[in-house]
């Protein structure tokens, strides 16, 4: 039957059963189509229904039992038998439950948990493959219990399945798999209508049990047919891809240019292993509709394409931010977390707040917050007698959900955590406060939904805790796939079992290697092989998957008269060969395939549009009042990359702060600064460190660490705990090692410590901070920065600089400096590492003229710097933005979201090529 006789079958009142739900909806919208084509302004509704769906259905009509199956009696008749208004055994209602998915799968896991060996298994994985056996076994006639003793999979499954089957019939349950049985039997005698006029679509492989049922229903006079739509005359081709990767790029490709060629086409891709290529294939079609989209992005757009494979629930972000927001209600969140939490729209006020919340996680990652949980939020928040609170809304909101959490159950049954989970995220404002797309509604919905599903559960579980009762709805969101309902779409990206039945203007197969196509067996552990051969069931042979698979071959060459097949000839570094169900076609190159090759995505962003050159390499040019803020920051970005400098210190934008457990190396790195600070301002000079004794050296330490430790731990309240003593215990004897060293220095004197200087450098000027300026025995001055990890003199020199601090001090800072060095203070390696004019008075530093990288003597050298920082500076001045940094400059940079190299290099390749 072709889609002419279907739509004059259903206009005569036929039913029309499809494979699948999606076969359903697309031939509701192609006949509604005809309608319109024939001029109708209006039509009956046809029925068009998936089986599963017409299954339920019928089920429902167990319940219709009109009057006449009670007789037509006058009931005021003294002749009538009040025992004859009592319905048959026959005629009464099936009053048995019919179990959700959510509680069938709940039954088999206390099935599974209540046998022997259960510690060895994932249990929730186990019981859905056990339902799934389960399940086939009712629609092949594969009877489990026909199991020699020594399979020990078999006999297991067969043991599960009796405690499964009693469980059902002692509480007066059905499921999915006995369903069938009890409506074959009322439509048997006769309780259950049968359409007069049945058309299967989309079937390519009938059960045992469902041709049991077509053969019932054509006994009872009703007639069956098949909707065929696979006899389009098509021109096949094969395209073989270097790989899976440059396969998706050129279906995308091909489908912009078909989709181009005729806005009004119907395109079907196909895609057999769908759920494994999905995101590359994604990936590939956002770069070919959308170029300019460079990060992802869940923008509702109206897209061309559309990809009926569904994710689980737990996979958007709006789901994830339930579930999180039910997690923080009873326990700490980790930084990321609260900072997702924070940052979402689904909170209250997540628009009215935006910038507060920013500013609130800002401030705990400034105060290095690792995580924190419901109360100590709320006790953050809350705001003193001369403050207001940072995020009010948010306050109210957690005040609401304390209130109810502390009314919790300890144990309670599904349906009252479900009523919770509802109460909490209410209170939390999970809408948030603007408006919602199509798409979020229906996930609202899907959400709604899921717990609906887990409240039932109260039929088949026990008593459980608020932790057991969120991993239980965690488990459920992971297994419910939710697919947004999206207007018709030109692209359609389906699976195997989803392009079932469907035809198009234009076809694209691909995936089709010898590896994937056909199928390998994959016959079901749970289950007999024997008789699961003997049955037919489809993916217990090769044979079998090998006729299948040839089946849907032949009828995606009648399904477009545009079909092309595709393969990639190698995967993950595994030669790949064509698959011998389409290795007859022609096979094409790509250049005969595509109108354009190669694929150029700033092309497809722009199109044929003439190209105009703006520079905005430069921004405004800095105000020459008063001191730049940055110090020599500005000059260390300025040299690795004139953006990061202008991004910084002009725009004031910077990386979000990361805390990190412990002590970490900024805080080691202050606390060793400000020891040292402590203790050369009680020595001025080497002579009187070497004067005093081990034990008054030790003295000093002790007391000047202990100092810088009380005056930390105000604020750093994890220096008051055992790490804080250690770390005590580390300074200190890193500084005894330290003045070791320092006391076998040739003599000098400590002139400063922390010298506060402001420098200009031309029109620049900024704020400096010198660790510690010493005077040699020369009458000059060396100046030392404190490096307490691993140092190198080599990021001095160049034209732009790693490290310009030391010789910025050097040129501008101080008169007379004839020695720079860094005070490297890192356990086992306790050194100076620097440059110096003469060997006499600092031997530790290496004499200038010795360095491969200098420009000869002192003078030369300082010369040369200051004509590299003033270069910088002036650079800096002029607002110099240019996106060019040096080679390790993008390695640790917290710019990344911002910055466009990855755009420049893109555009850069391009132009290559």
């Amino acid at each position: 039957m072709d889609f002419t006789n279907l739509f004059h079958a259903i206009k005569n009142d036929s039913t029309v059963i499809t494979v699948n739900q999606r076969l359903a909806r697309h031939l509701s919208s192609k006949i509604d189509q005809a309608y319109l084509d024939k001029g109708a302004t209006s039509w009956l509704s046809p029925t068009i229904i998936s089986y599963e769906a017409w299954l339920l259905s019928a089920w429902q009509q167990r319940f219709d039992l009109g009057s006449s199956d009670l007789g037509s009696s006058d009931l005021g008749s003294s002749d009538l038998d009040p025992n004859d208004l009592t319905p048959s055994a026959d005629t009464r209602p099936d009053n048995k439950t019919l179990l959700n998915p959510e509680q069938v799968l709940t039954l088999w896991q206390q099935v599974i948990n209540d046998s022997h060996g259960s510690e060895l298994l994932n249990v929730s994985a186990t019981a859905k493959a056990a339902n799934k056996a389960h399940q086939l076994a009712s629609q092949w006639a594969i009877n489990p219990a026909l199991t020699n003793a020594d399979q020990l999979d078999l006999t297991a499954f067969s043991v599960w399945q009796d405690s499964y089957l009693a469980l059902l019939e002692a509480n007066q349950w059905i499921d999915q798999a006995a369903l069938f049985e009890r409506l074959f039997e009322r439509i048997e005698k006769g309780l259950i209508d049968c359409p007069t006029s049945l058309i299967l679509a989309g079937f390519d492989v009938f059960t045992p049990q469902q041709k049991k049922l077509w053969q019932l229903l054509q006994q009872k006079g009703c007639t069956i047919d098949s909707y065929e739509p696979y006899d389009i005359k098509s021109t096949v081709q094969v395209v073989a891809a270097d790989d899976p990767i440059d396969e998706n790029v050129v279906i995308a490709q091909w489908a912009r240019e078909q989709l181009q060629a005729n806005p009004a086409a119907s395109i079907g891709i196909v895609v057999p292993a769908l759920e494994s290529r999905r995101q590359g294939l994604e990936r590939a079609f956002m770069q070919a509709f959308y170029p300019s989209m460079s990060y992802a992005t869940d923008l509702p757009l109206n897209k061309p394409y559309n990809v009926s494979l569904g994710r689980a629930l737990s996979q958007y972000p709006l789901i994830q931010q339930s579930l999180r927001l039910l997690a923080f209600s009873q326990q700490r969140l980790l930084l990321n977390e609260l900072s997702q939490l924070l940052r979402s729209p689904y909170l209250v006020a997540g628009q009215a707040e935006w910038s507060l919340r920013g500013r609130l996680e800002l401030r705990l990652r400034k105060r290095d917050v690792l995580q924190l949980g419901l109360t100590a939020l709320h006790n953050r928040l809350t705001p003193s007698d001369d403050d207001d609170s940072l995020c009010p809304q948010l306050l109210l909101a957690l005040a609401e959900v304390q209130s109810i959490v502390q009314t919790k159950p300890n144990r309670a049954v599904a349906s009252e955590w479900a009523m919770l989970f509802r109460a909490v995220l209410n209170a939390f404002g999970v809408q948030g406060d603007q408006e919602l797309s199509s798409f979020e509604y229906q996930l609202f919905q899907a959400w709604d939904h899921l717990l609906r599903s887990f409240a039932a559960l109260d039929r088949v579980s026990d008593l459980m805790s608020f932790n057991n009762a969120l991993a239980l709805l965690k488990r459920m969101s992971n297994e419910q796939v939710f697919q947004a309902e999206t207007p018709l779409t030109p692209i359609q990206i389906m699976g195997l079992m989803e392009s079932a039945g469907h035809c198009f203007d234009a076809l694209w197969v691909c995936g089709l290697d010898d590896g994937c196509w056909p199928p390998a067996a994959q016959p079901q552990a749970f289950l007999p092989i024997v008789q699961q051969r003997q049955q037919g069931l489809v993916q217990s042979s090769a044979e079998l998957q090998y006729k299948l698979a040839k089946q849907q071959t032949e009828q995606w060459t009648g399904s477009a008269p545009k079909v092309v097949f595709s393969y990639a000839k190698a995967s993950a570094g595994t030669p790949l060969n064509i698959s011998p169900l389409i290795a007859r076609y022609p096979l094409l190159d790509h250049e005969q395939l595509l109108a354009r090759l190669p694929i150029d995505s700033l092309a497809l962003r722009v199109g044929s549009q003439r190209l105009l050159n703006i520079d905005d390499q430069k921004g405004t040019p800095l105000p020459l009042e008063g001191v730049s803020r940055g110090g020599v920051s500005i000059l260390k970005d300025q040299a690795a990359c004139p953006f990061k400098a202008f991004a910084h210190k002009r725009l004031f934008a910077e990386g979000m702060p990361q805390p990190e457990p412990g002590i970490d190396a900024r805080l080691r790195g202050n606390l060793v600064h400000s020891a040292l600070e402590g203790v050369w301002q009680r020595i001025k000079t080497q002579q009187q460190l070497q004067a005093l004794t081990a034990q008054q050296r030790r003295a000093l330490i002790d007391e000047v660490v202990a100092n810088v430790m009380a005056e930390y731990s105000q604020f750093k309240p994890i220096l008051r705990t055992l790490l804080g003593d250690m770390e005590a215990e580390r300074i200190t004897q890193l500084l005894i090692d330290w003045l070791l060293l320092d006391s076998a220095r040739e003599p000098f004197e400590v002139v400063a410590t922390e010298l506060k200087q402001t420098l200009s450098l031309g029109q620049l000027q900024i704020n400096t901070s010198i660790d510690r300026l010493d005077r040699l025995a020369d009458g000059s001055s060396a100046v030392i920065d404190y490096k307490t990890g691993s140092a190198s003199a080599s990021s001095w020199f160049g034209e732009r600089p790693k490290e310009p601090q030391l010789p910025l001090y050097g040129v501008f800072g101080q008169e007379g400096v004839s020695s720079l060095g860094f005070a490297q203070l890192k356990k086992g390696a306790l050194k100076y590492i620097g440059v110096t004019d003469c060997h006499e008075h600092f031997s530790a530093l290496q004499v200038i003229d010795k360095v491969k990288a200098s420009k000869g003597d002192w003078a030369a050298q300082m010369a040369y710097w200051h004509a590299a920082m003033t270069n910088l500076a002036n650079q800096f001045v002029a607002a110099d933005a240019r996106v060019e940094p040096t080679k390790e400059a993008c390695e640790y940079c917290d710019l990344s979201s911002l910055c466009r190299i990855n755009e420049q290099q893109l555009v850069e390749v391009e132009a290559d090529e």
